[in-house]
């Protein structure tokens, strides 16, 4: 079975893997971690912010629904305590500092051409807008829906 790279692994791009490992060697606190490294945590951090976790669990199915793609990504599948006693023991300054790398990384890439089109570029929209039905009767949709669509040309 071929392998394609995700959308997810694109964006983990600008963040070099030795750079990353550096950062969490200088800002480790405690004992070494046994069972998930700062990496493990950051993608799972970084999957459960993008796709609107709300919870432990809920991060945990995540990571094990998607565990073969954990694995070309150089992360593993975390256990949620894990991850608590992570996020607890280990300071957020590792996250300041890479954040700092890459706001760096991105004000100092060049662009090598410009973004233009040759022909004129249209965008339409076209949105649903809910009425009140005692309000507005003319925009009745259904016994209980009233709406109006808005077509917009640009």
């Amino acid at each position: 079975m071929s392998h394609q790279n995700t959308v997810f692994h694109q964006l983990l791009k600008p963040i070099l893997r030795q750079d990353f490992e550096r950062l969490a060697k200088q800002y480790h606190q405690g004992q070494k971690l046994r069972s998930a490294t700062r990496w493990d945590q950051f993608i799972a951090i970084l999957m459960s912010q993008l796709s609107c976790r709300q919870s432990l669990r809920d991060i945990e199915s995540n990571l094990e629904s998607q565990q073969e793609k954990l694995y070309h990504l150089g992360a593993k599948r975390i256990a949620r305590s894990t991850l608590a006693r992570i996020n607890e023991e280990q300071p957020a300054s590792l996250y300041q500092q890479l954040f700092i790398q890459l706001l760096q990384h991105c004000e100092n890439t060049k662009i090598a051409h410009k973004f233009r089109f040759k022909n004129p570029l249209y965008s339409l929209d076209a949105s649903h807008i809910d009425l009140s039905l005692s309000l507005c009767e003319w925009a009745k949709v259904h016994e209980s829906k009233a709406s109006i669509k808005l077509t917009v040309g640009l």
